[in-house]
């Protein structure tokens, strides 16, 4: 568990489009692709896990898009005040 920063803005995931990729959707096409890809970089690992659970738990993030039923997106985007709870978390974990 750490941090990660979008490194490229979103564009399309080519590997829909492969029949021979995992990710392969016949559904989508370059014209029209039904989805998108960020490059992430490394930035630092956390000195200490911060759960889904504790992140649920915690009343400073009852508004933020993770915590809330449907919304499990490999990416989204986090506010400056839920990102300061998350940072608070990890050091009194």
């Amino acid at each position: 568990v750490g941090i990660a920063e979008v490194a490229k803005e979103g564009y399309p995931d080519f590997t829909a489009w492969d029949p021979k990729d995992s990710h392969y959707d016949p559904k989508t096409d370059p014209e029209n692709p039904r989805w998108i890809m960020v490059d992430v970089r490394f930035v630092r690992k956390f000195s200490h896990t911060v759960s889904l659970k504790s992140l649920k738990a915690n009343p400073a993030l009852k508004d933020m898009r993770l915590i809330q039923r449907g919304n499990r997106l490999s990416v989204m985007p986090v506010e400056k005040k839920e990102w300061l709870a998350i940072l608070k978390m990890e050091k009194s974990t």
